[in-house]
C-alpha cells in the first residue's frame, strides 16, 4: 500500500507541476508580439478616362460615372479612346463586359456598340449593347492597357432623349 501511495503522490506532483508550467507559459505567450507589415495594392484592373472621355466623366473606385455622349439623329459617331482598362496584375486576366439598359428606347438606334481594342488597334472584344448582354473571354496581358470605343448610330426619326446603360466588368 505504501508503494501505491508514493506512485500516486509522484503522479499528482507531476500533474501539479505540469499545470503550473502551462499556466506560466500561457501568461508569457499572451504578451508576445509579432512585428510585421502588409502591403495594400490597388485593384488588378483599373479604369481610366481616355483622351475622348466626356469632360464630366469621372472615376470613383471601380465605377466610371457620367460617360454621356450626345449624338445627332442619323449621324454615326465613334468615340475612340473614351475609356481604358489597365491590368496591374503580374499575369494576364480574362474578363467579361456586360451591359444593362436602364432607361430610354434602344429602338431609336441602329448601332450602340462598345469595342475593346489594344494599343495596335486590334479588336479584343465587342459588345453590342442593343442585342447582347455580355462580351466574354476578353484577355488583357500583364501591364497592358486596353481601350474602349463607343460606336453610336441613332435612326433618322429617333426620339430625342437619353438612353441610359450600365456596363459591368467582371474578371476571374
Amino acid at each position: 500500500m505504501n508503494a501505491k501511495y508514493k506512485k500516486s503522490l509522484k503522479i499528482v506532483t507531476l500533474l501539479i507541476t505540469a499545470l503550473l508550467i502551462a499556466t506560466a507559459s500561457a501568461q508569457i505567450y499572451s504578451y508576445m508580439y509579432i512585428h510585421g507589415g502588409a502591403t495594400i495594392s490597388g485593384s488588378e484592373l483599373v479604369w481610366g478616362l481616355g483622351e475622348n472621355a466626356p469632360t464630366v466623366a469621372s472615376i470613383s473606385g471601380h465605377t466610371v460615372n457620367n460617360v454621356n455622349f450626345s449624338v445627332p439623329q442619323n449621324t454615326f459617331k465613334n468615340f475612340t479612346d473614351a475609356l481604358n482598362i489597365t491590368n496591374n496584375n503580374a499575369t494576364s486576366i480574362t474578363f467579361d463586359l456586360a451591359a444593362d439598359i436602364t432607361g430610354g428606347s434602344t429602338a431609336d438606334f441602329t448601332t450602340l456598340d462598345l469595342v475593346v481594342y489594344d494599343s495596335t488597334g486590334a479588336r479584343e472584344g465587342d459588345l453590342d449593347v442593343l442585342t447582347e448582354d455580355t462580351a466574354t473571354g476578353i484577355v488583357i496581358a500583364s501591364s497592358e492597357t486596353l481601350y474602349i470605343r463607343f460606336e453610336i448610330d441613332p435612326l433618322t426619326d429617333a426620339t430625342t432623349g437619353d438612353v441610359a446603360f450600365t456596363i459591368t466588368l467582371t474578371y476571374s
